[in-house]
């Protein structure tokens, strides 16, 4: 028992994945990861900013923020394409955690974003040392799909204020579109063409020439726009002076109860960034054919939002736009991300003063451009016409968070994944098998579903019966039912029941209970049970449970078709003249 605990909580350090990759490294490289790192800071630096006015923070925290996450998840993080720091769904949850405690003080906001950062660090690095990864298997797609899709309207909607040039206001999805609706009339349409002509910019070059920083570009048309027209001395409002220079490294004052106050939102934001950061990891290493370790992943993230927290950041998870952007760049290796470590020093050291003239609703634009993609519709369509349960899901979880806000979203998201899971192991599939014409080999093309197959031969008598899931304590009634109605409904009479039981790895003993029973029944309507493709486990369950006693160890087959030639020789046997046997 020790020793299992020992290898769950994996007591010895974590791996660095630095020390594999690094001595490996080519020299030929250098160059694509010096382009990647080039391309991926056009699109951070204006972003950072965006993303720390969304947290509610002042520009520079944005770079604050990325600095520490870029060279931890180089030093820890399996995947080489991935981009870690601010993030949009992340800067907007911090904002909706820490406003209700700061109550309106700049320097209580930005102390308690740090703790922020720190406490979900703290969460998620404990989570990677105690080998938790495996919790990103139960968040289901389309779950996430709905979810995303309401945090980014959550996120644009208030963005529009600053693309008005108004004050906005309200809570929520709901609060912050009625604000905005009845300050409409106070709208400024000098700012409002800064922001859209700044969205129509970045829609535009994303369309046709995907290449160029689009974020980057709006940027220095919202400051040249400035400069020349004087657009702050009719109303457009400014980002105004940026100190330049490096972050401190300081540990945020706080209070006890404010630990126990962002407690719950420093857990949904761990999920958060470890569900959206794996997720991302996961489908660029499958594109470039090699494996993420999730419990590395776990202890990466930890560690850059404990730096972030340290360094007067906010909390942060993997960028999924930016690390597209790298991967489309050609990057070869996480030195990428400590290059553009290197450029983010010289950017806050340097070229601060660039932004003074930076319009707040270019920064609002970045926002919801960067979020735009994140309503995925065609995913939503797709699950539509595939899967109505999944659809349905996705759209509990979009409708979630808009009416109930981030974290209920969350919560709801997280319940409506298990209850998925308990639906679908609740009413397993199952289908009536027949022998597909023709000789075929392959056993799975041989005994195929009759309403798939039509022309399958069935036999009178018998029916084979596959059961595509575990039976336990859930659906062990439902399995009593469903043996029942096919029983009860064959003509000739049923006097052999045959289950395929290759995907039942376990039963419990609620149903091992029920299938005593239902073979009582089936023994009293003149019907024998059999079973074909056990596993050794499943018999093992059977044989702790008396039921392979019961039934008798020879109607126990390894394939459908020797029990099926069982059946019709017994079946011949008995049409014998004379023959006095009885099945």
């Amino acid at each position: 028992m020790a020793t299992r605990l020992v290898r769950w909580y994996r007591l010895d350090p974590p791996t660095l994945p630095v020390r594999h990759w690094l001595p490996a490294y080519e020299r030929r490289w250098l160059r694509p990861d010096l382009i990647a790192a080039a391309a991926v800071w056009a699109v951070l630096v204006p972003e950072g900013m965006a993303y720390a006015s969304l947290a509610g923070l002042p520009p520079e925290a944005g770079l604050f923020a990325a600095l520490a996450p870029l060279l931890a998840y180089a030093v820890l993080g399996t995947c080489r394409q991935l981009t870690v720091g601010p993030s949009s769904a992340v800067a907007a949850y911090s904002a909706a955690a820490v406003a209700p405690l700061a109550l309106g003080d700049a320097n209580r906001f930005m102390a308690l974003s740090a703790l922020l950062a720190l406490l979900v660090g703290v969460i998620l690095l404990a989570a990677g040392l105690a080998r938790a990864g495996f919790v990103a298997d139960f968040f289901a797609r389309p779950v996430l799909t709905g979810f995303v899709a309401g945090l980014a309207l959550v996120i644009g909607v208030g963005q529009l204020s600053k693309l008005l040039g108004v004050e906005g206001g309200g809570t929520g999805f709901f609060g912050k579109l009625a604000a905005i609706i009845r300050e409409l009339s106070s709208a400024s349409l000098v700012t409002l063409a800064v922001g859209v002509t700044a969205l129509a910019v970045m829609f535009v070059l994303r369309a046709y020439a995907p290449k160029v920083p689009g974020a980057l570009v709006a940027v220095a048309f919202g400051v040249a726009a400035v400069a020349v027209f004087h657009l702050d001395e009719h109303g457009v409002a400014i980002v105004g002076a940026i100190p330049d220079g490096l972050p401190s490294f300081t540990f945020p004052s706080f209070r006890l109860q404010d630990v126990v106050d962002l407690l719950p939102d420093a857990l949904a934001l761990a999920l958060i960034c470890f569900a959206e950061s794996v997720a991302g990891a996961r489908a660029i290493a499958a594109k470039h054919h090699y494996e993420v370790d999730a419990d590395q992943e776990l202890i990466a993230l930890g560690v850059a939002n404990i730096g972030a927290g340290l360094f007067q950041g906010f909390a942060g998870d993997a960028s999924l736009s930016r690390s597209a952007v790298a991967d489309s760049s050609g990057v070869k290796s996480q030195l990428s991300n400590i290059i553009l470590f290197g450029f983010l020093i010289v950017t806050m050291l340097f070229l601060m003063p660039l932004f003074h003239d930076l319009p707040e609703a270019v920064l609002g634009a970045i926002v919801i451009a960067a979020v735009a993609h994140l309503v995925d519709v065609k995913a939503l369509r797709r699950l539509r016409r595939s899967d109505r349960t999944d659809f349905v899901l996705a759209m509990l979880c979009f409708a979630g968070v808009l009416v109930f806000g981030l974290l209920v979203g969350l919560a709801i998201a997280v319940i409506v994944s298990l209850l998925a899971l308990v639906c679908r192991a609740y009413r397993p599939s199952f289908a009536v098998l027949g022998r597909a014409p023709g000789a075929v080999d392959d056993e799975r093309l041989r005994y195929r579903g009759i309403e798939d197959r039509p022309d399958s031969e069935t036999f009178p008598g018998l029916v084979i019966l596959r059961i595509d899931g575990e039976l336990f304590f859930a659906n062990a009634r439902w399995f009593r039912d469903t043996v029942r109605t096919l029983v009860r409904d064959q003509t000739p009479p049923v006097r052999e029941l045959l289950v395929h039981v290759g995907a039942v790895p376990h039963l419990d003993t609620t149903a091992a209970t029920m299938l005593k029973e239902l073979i009582g029944e089936l023994r009293a309507a003149n019907a024998e049970p059999a079973f074909a493709r056990a596993t050794t486990g499943l018999i093992h369950d059977m044989e702790r449970n008396g039921i392979v006693k019961l039934v008798g160890h020879d109607r126990f087959f390894e394939t459908v078709a020797a029990g099926v030639d069982d059946f019709l020789y017994a079946s011949r046997r008995d049409a014998q003249p004379g023959s006095l046997e009885g099945r």
